[in-house]
């Protein structure tokens, strides 16, 4: 839930649904925003949409203008921040923009109040992390900016497909939720076989990558900006950077890189809905030992045919 923004492309006729969970959703070419636009009439932060309490804005900061449509079904270009009546919808460049926000009525609205009342649901967590980018920014800015666009790219429908809840950038790649550990993996799989598509098919850097599945409790953040938190959120990260030296007795080897690797907790859960997909195969590494979680974690190579 949160932001529902119905994207259409004026010259194609295409519709793409896309939701977002935080209080302010960066529209423009910029590949830090949350909404990526590419085209030369778009600014690289075009336009922003704020939730403050319960009111909402629109704040244009482009060349060519944002325009809202008013009452009577004429475009109105919209000058700095404005309120929004929402539903609304807005005009940029060749895109529509049909504009809700809907209450996260899972999510707890504070934090400040005791643990004991915090809200939080299962949710199965997927780590995404570009490998190599500190070295590929060094040598190449543009190649490095091109590779994080050209990612995002590929992610963003494969993520929508499987009904991601929740999703945030990380920098050098981003954290995803998904209500279920069997519609992560799925996310995941086919994730990793478009990169390893795209790889296959360009002369250009191939993109690296490491993802982390695991599945357990999750807590929602609402103060500064919508975002979770929890041990099985951090324990997903620490899986995703993984390496052989977490293994008092691995057993097998496993890659540094281009891999997918998960929890036996959300191995387990996936098993409980079904099989593995034929195109998986689950190696088993053993217990490892991760920084900052208490008790040794199970983990297995997810490895693809």
């Amino acid at each position: 839930m949160g932001w529902e923004i119905l994207l259409i492309d004026t010259t194609r006729g295409d519709h793409t649904p896309r939701t977002f969970s935080t209080s302010v959703v960066r529209i423009g070419r910029n590949p830090d925003n949350e909404l990526i636009l590419k085209h030369g009439q778009v600014s690289r932060l075009h336009v922003t949409l704020i939730k403050e309490g319960e009111q909402f804005f629109a704040d244009d900061s482009s060349s060519n203008g944002t325009f809202i449509k008013d009452a009577t079904g004429n475009w109105q270009r919209i000058q700095g921040k404005v309120p929004l009546q929402l539903p609304v919808t807005l005009r940029l460049a060749d895109w529509t923009a049909r504009i809700e926000h809907q209450a996260e009525d899972d999510w707890d609205r504070s934090v400040i109040i005791p643990a004991g009342h915090l809200a939080k649901r299962l949710e199965a967590v997927l780590v995404f992390d570009l490998c190599e980018s500190s070295r590929l920014a060094n040598e190449n800015d543009h190649l490095a900016l091109h590779l994080k666009t050209r990612l995002m790219q590929i992610a963003e429908p494969v993520l929508q497909e499987f009904g991601q809840r929740f999703t945030k950038g990380t920098g050098d790649g981003f954290l995803a939720t998904f209500p279920s550990a069997s519609k992560a993996l799925s996310a995941a799989v086919e994730l990793a076989r478009r990169l390893q598509q795209r790889n296959s098919r360009t002369v250009n850097e191939p993109i690296h990558y490491r993802v982390a599945l695991h599945f357990g409790e999750v807590w929602g953040i609402s103060s500064g900006g919508e975002d979770i938190h929890g041990n099985d959120v951090n324990i997903a990260f620490r899986i995703e950077g993984v390496q052989a030296e977490a293994f008092p007795s691995p057993l097998s080897q496993f890659p540094r890189m281009d891999r997918l690797m998960c929890s036996n907790v959300m191995l387990e859960e996936v098993r409980k809905a079904g099989v593995l997909p034929a195109a998986v195969d689950a190696i088993e590494i053993g217990p490892a030992n991760l920084k900052g979680i208490q008790d040794p974690v199970r983990i297995f190579w997810l490895k693809t045919a």
